[in-house]
């Protein structure tokens, strides 16, 4: 969900309502057609979650795995300390979704 949120560049109402009315956000999430989806408070919750039992470095790795075993993606070529220098992590000053896309545009 906040894949495809991330990916279409959604606020979480417009998410909460492609989740209800969009036929492909149903398919990719495994939910039936009839599927009533959920409020739009539910996405930042859950990221509030994520943060606080510091699991968003966990759900990223378990994400990249997933992808890297899927043959979605290749091992990146830059070593880890200029990834997180490129990200930003060292910043206290960032959000957790503002270094989220600093990690989608970090150079390989």
């Amino acid at each position: 969900m906040t894949v495809l949120q991330f990916m279409e560049e959604l606020p979480d109402r417009q998410a909460a309502d492609a989740v209800r009315g969009r036929i492909d956000w149903k398919y990719l999430l495994g939910l039936e057609l009839a599927d009533p989806g959920f409020d739009a408070s539910v996405l930042s919750e859950f990221r509030q979650r994520l943060v606080k039992g510091s699991a968003e470095h966990l759900l990223f790795e378990t994400l990249l795995d997933v992808c890297k075993q899927r043959g979605w993606l290749k091992a990146a070529a830059a070593p880890a300390h200029r990834f997180h220098a490129c990200v930003g992590e060292d910043r206290s000053d960032q959000s957790p979704h503002v270094r989220g896309r600093g990690h989608a545009l970090c150079p390989q």
